[in-house]
């Protein structure tokens, strides 16, 4: 057997050094630019955005290629192997909507954020500018020996202009991230100097979120609670196989324990075996009820989030409006009052600032509605790419052996009817 690698720790001993490290003396050195886009973009809509990440999701194409060998396998096999793998396919296929679903949302955030940058940058801009005016004012002043009014600093005005450059560079980084993500994400070929505008709707939408209305288009699509509810309809002991590997995804331990193969294994827990159905069973029901719940908090915690990102629109709408009117006041009574310029410009520096913060608020609305429109499984949906299932809509299998009026009377062997009622139906 090799052995372990092992490093020694074994270190020098030194004293601290009590000054500082000298970080201005450095040689001269050209810096590389950031790519920046040129006088055109390519101009891009949230629809084709949200369609071709769907259609071109790497991963989901893999699973629609295996749940094509599925068939191929199924044209060819025992009954037994056609079972299971029928419903092995109407599973690939839902986890491959699944994945275009993510892929889909995923492209939307990336689009919202691009969209939420380049509007941020002209107002991030104006406020340079802006600082510019004040900082040249100053040294105008300076110049001609007089005195600055109170509370205006040079040193301020150089630091503020300072951090404003600074986030501009964070948002060109920034900017050249979602480009080469989105182009990933809908199939594009990769390049930082190819850049995108998105074309948005800025009209904020504030109509009230319907909670109920949500929850039940979210609970009829939903990936998940489709799965396994195809799951405990068609289960029978010759798929007790997909039930364990569909159980494994509730926590790696439930479905570990299989019978072991071999002629005396099965002779000797013949009957034994037979108990396995009812508890794979009664431990689908009981994971379809977990992700059940799971599920509604989901999609009610993303359309209670709409609401909370509606009124924060609002809040930030009449900051804007606010600072907008003592502006335009201040503008006009200007020759009347001693209001000095330099008040005047910190009063358009907030108001740049309340502006950005405003966009800032509605992209995070306009995000917060795909994440509902994802918990809901919509955004593959929504661009005409749906599951195509055979198993679906026929409940045949060992777990439905009660119907919906005898479930809600007294419980199965398997005890998993009520959380199966619609199922049984």
């Amino acid at each position: 057997m090799p052995g372990t690698p092992c490093a020694p720790c074994i270190h020098e001993l030194t004293d601290p050094e009590d000054t500082p490290p000298d970080l201005l003396n450095v040689d001269e050195c050209e810096l590389l630019p950031l790519p920046t886009p040129t006088e055109t973009y390519q101009l891009l809509e949230a629809a084709i955005c949200q369609c071709n990440a769907a259609t071109n999701a790497s991963v989901a194409n893999m699973v629609e290629l295996e749940r094509h060998w599925a068939k191929v396998i199924i044209e060819c096999d025992t009954k037994n192997v056609r079972d299971n793998l029928c419903l092995d396919r109407d599973l690939l296929s839902l986890r491959a909507n699944d994945l275009r679903n993510e892929a889909a949302a995923m492209a939307l955030t990336a689009f919202y954020q691009l969209a939420g940058l380049e509007a941020q940058k002209h107002y991030l801009y104006a406020g340079i500018k802006e600082s510019d005016k004040t900082l040249q004012r100053i040294d105008n002043l300076v110049a001609e020996g007089l005195e600055l009014p109170a509370g205006i600093e040079r040193s301020q005005i150089v630091t503020q202009i300072s951090d404003l450059e600074e986030q501009a560079l964070q948002l060109d980084f920034l900017r050249i991230q979602l480009n080469g993500q989105i182009q990933s994400l809908i199939g594009c070929p990769l390049s930082e100097y190819s850049f995108y505008w998105p074309q948005v709707d800025w009209l904020p939408d504030l109509s009230p979120v319907d909670i109920e209305g949500e929850l039940l288009v979210g609970l009829a699509n939903r990936i998940d609670l489709r799965g396994l509810s195809l799951v405990l309809c068609k289960l029978r002991k010759p798929l007790l196989p997909i039930a364990r590997g569909v159980l494994k995804f509730s926590d790696s331990t439930v479905g570990s324990i299989e019978p072991r193969d071999g002629w005396l294994h099965v002779a000797r827990c013949f009957r034994c075996n037979e108990a396995e159905l009812p508890i794979r069973c009664r431990q689908v029901a009981l994971f379809y009820s977990h992700s059940e719940k799971g599920a509604i908090a989901e999609i009610k915690n993303a359309a209670y989030k709409i609401g909370l990102l509606q009124q924060q629109v609002v809040l930030a709408q009449e900051s804007v409006q606010t600072l907008q009117d003592r502006l335009d006041e201040i503008e006009k009574t200007r020759d009347l009052t001693d209001v000095t310029i330099f008040e005047i410009s910190n009063i358009r520096g907030q108001l740049y600032n309340v502006q950005s913060h405003l966009v800032e608020q509605v992209v995070a609305l306009k995000i917060a509605r795909v994440e509902l429109r994802e918990a809901q499984d919509m955004l593959a949906i929504e661009c005409d790419i749906c599951p195509k299932l055979c198993c679906e809509g026929y409940c045949d299998g060992d777990c439905c052996q009660c119907t919906a009026s005898s479930c809600s009377q007294k419980e199965s062997s398997t005890n998993n009817c009520q959380a199966a009622s619609r199922c049984c139906e």
